[in-house]
């Protein structure tokens, strides 16, 4: 259960929720205050999705947003890869159960 639930959170689940409530501040100046409030409840954002962000808030060109996009994707594939081992093995020692709660539980698909 701790691997699918680390796995889970490394895939990304709750990156859309952690950018809603993200403290936009000031861009630039606001340094200090920006590190400290990351993360909680949503987990922290991963360093592929910081840089896609920063290409978004900074205006970058086309190509830079690009770059970033692919690799943001391609760290992503990887992470959904390892959440979905991790529910597989899961599923094998479950009873059917088990698994009915797990998925209830959003443990497992």
């Amino acid at each position: 259960v701790q691997k699918v639930m680390d796995a889970n959170r490394e895939a990304g689940t709750g990156s859309a929720m952690r950018r809603m409530f993200r403290n936009r501040g000031g861009q630039g100046g606001g340094g200090g205050q920006g590190g400290g409030g990351r993360g909680g409840m949503f987990g922290t954002p991963s360093p592929e999705e910081d840089a896609l962000q920063k290409t978004i808030d900074d205006n970058a060109p086309t190509g830079q947003i690009k770059d970033a996009l692919s690799k943001y994707k391609k760290a992503h594939k990887e992470k959904q890869a390892k959440l979905e081992a991790a529910q597989a093995e899961l599923k094998k020692v479950l009873s059917v159960k088990q698994e009915a709660q797990a998925t209830l539980l959003g443990l497992v698909e």
